[in-house]
């Protein structure tokens, strides 16, 4: 009886065994071809990764040209940043504007504005560290952009409570100081809805687009309450089903390589049982 039992176990030891190597051959297999997928995705769809330089001044020099960023303040209502470029000039809207008696006017520069407008140089950042980025900026070695992004809340929002956590009300401008002297406004931008693997909606922003990098820069608190990731079109995507595939073999055959290598349970009252106490010492 005892035989027959170390004879099953045994053998269900074997099948556990054996479906823990056809999991991790699964899990082999799909993995490699995971690693094909991501890596034909980066070869053929290269991301343009950008890096930023805040601009704080409310003069300096882009492209030879003076620039120069004004307030207007004549209309209480609805005060404006008057952006000049050379021989152009644009107005744009105060979205988040302190109070009119407020000592944030009096700030430098375009502290002032600090909770709406990111005035920022961009240029590509590929394959090289920030340290040889800001070298190559400051040498003029790079191709730069001069992009003013601003971000505006939900109307009749308070900025300071409300406005700042209603997220998915916010949109974006963005304003670029082209090369040949003219300003040119980018389509406005509404903050991202989806997430996961869900296609991104027109009018909003995109993850891997300079609009989206830019964007961030503009959000209070833009690492805790920031944009949910989206993996659409990314290598995440690209992988498809090698994935889930990869994960649930790997779990599935460490599962059964435990189950495999289990100790072995005793059956109650076999023959490695103690044998019973007799607490009299004698035959009754």
């Amino acid at each position: 009886m005892q035989h027959e039992a170390i004879k099953a176990n045994a053998k269900e030891r074997v099948r556990w065994g054996v479906a823990a190597v056809l999991c991790f051959v699964c899990m082999l297999g799909s993995g490699w071809e995971m690693a094909r997928r991501i890596t034909a995705f980066h070869q053929n769809n290269k991301r343009e990764v950008f890096a930023f330089r805040r601009i704080s001044n409310r003069e300096f020099s882009f492209k030879g040209r003076l620039v120069r960023l004004d307030d207007d303040r004549s209309d209480v209502r609805q005060p404006a940043l008057v952006v000049h470029y050379g021989d152009a000039t644009e107005r744009i809207p105060m979205s988040v504007p302190p109070e009119p008696d407020s000592p944030r006017w009096k700030l430098p520069d375009l502290l002032p504005h600090e909770d709406w407008l990111r005035v920022l140089l961009m240029a590509p950042r590929e394959g090289m560290s920030f340290e040889e980025w800001q070298r190559d900026i400051d040498s003029d070695k790079l191709e730069t952009r001069l992009i003013l992004a601003t971000r505006t809340p939900r109307p009749g929002s308070d900025p300071a409570t409300w406005g700042s956590v209603w997220k998915k009300d916010w949109v974006f401008d963005f304003y670029e100081l082209m090369p040949d002297g003219s300003i040119f406004r980018h389509d406005r931008l509404k903050y991202p809805t989806t997430r996961g693997v869900q296609e991104p909606k027109p009018g909003e922003l995109h993850e891997n687009t300079w609009q989206f990098q830019a964007a961030l820069q503009t959000m209070p608190q833009a690492g805790k309450i920031g944009p949910t990731h989206n993996f659409f079109g990314n290598a995440i995507a690209a992988a498809g089903w090698t994935l889930p595939a990869s994960s649930f073999s790997g779990l599935a055959g460490t599962l059964a390589t435990v189950f495999a290598f289990a100790p072995r349970r005793r059956a109650r009252g076999s023959w490695r049982d103690p044998a019973p106490n007799n607490a009299s010492g004698g035959n009754d």
